[in-house]
């Protein structure tokens, strides 16, 4: 819905938020709401919602004016649909005046490196002492060159299509909490919701 007067150039604003495991069914029905609370504001002119398959939901709101958009972020009703929101989901957000952020999206963010390393710690050490012992007590002849090949391989493996990507998605919200985008140094956007 567009407003009566034109006040400004119009304005992008894109949310990110990281969805709480177990929440996804819930998160819809909230971004749904968001939706037609959003819609229903003077200058509005649209919104997309994206997102990653891993738990990343990029909702995108474009206005007619930075007024408009403003309006919008301090109505009671977004402040009321934030909070909702925030029990399912954390926020970031970046905010545009150009056509950009309706064709690309916000860089992949990026844990910080401490906490992939600990994770993958995490799941590597119980399966690589798994795969020994087994190793060991099934073929006990085998040559210590061919175990550590038998070894890595599932291992590899182990992580690569089931151990990880389970582990990162239940530990997103830890793992994304203070990331950054990829290639960025400094300070995060401003929570927007």
């Amino acid at each position: 819905m567009r407003g009566d007067t034109d006040t400004g150039d119009p304005v992008t604003v894109m949310v990110t938020r990281v969805v709480a495991p177990e929440r996804e069914e819930e998160f819809a029905r909230w971004a749904e709401d968001v939706d037609r609370a959003a819609a229903g504001c003077p200058g509005h002119l649209g919104a997309v919602r994206l997102d990653d398959g891993q738990g990343l939901h990029h909702l995108v709101y474009r206005f007619d004016s930075a007024e408009h958009l403003d309006a919008w972020e301090r109505s009671d009703v977004r402040r009321e649909l934030l909070r909702r929101g925030n029990r399912i989901s954390e926020p970031r957000s970046s905010r545009s005046t150009d056509l950009a952020p309706w064709f690309t999206l916000q860089e992949q963010n990026v844990p910080p490196r401490w906490k992939s390393f600990l994770t993958t710690w995490a799941a590597a050490y119980p399966c690589l002492l798994t795969i020994a012992t087994l190793l060991k007590l099934l073929f006990p002849a085998l040559p210590q060159a061919a175990a550590l090949a038998v070894n890595s391989l599932v291992l590899t493996a182990l992580l690569t299509w089931v151990i990880q990507p389970r582990l990162t998605r239940r530990a997103r919200s830890w793992l994304l909490r203070g990331a950054r985008p990829a290639g960025t140094r400094g300070t995060t956007s401003e929570p927007r919701g």
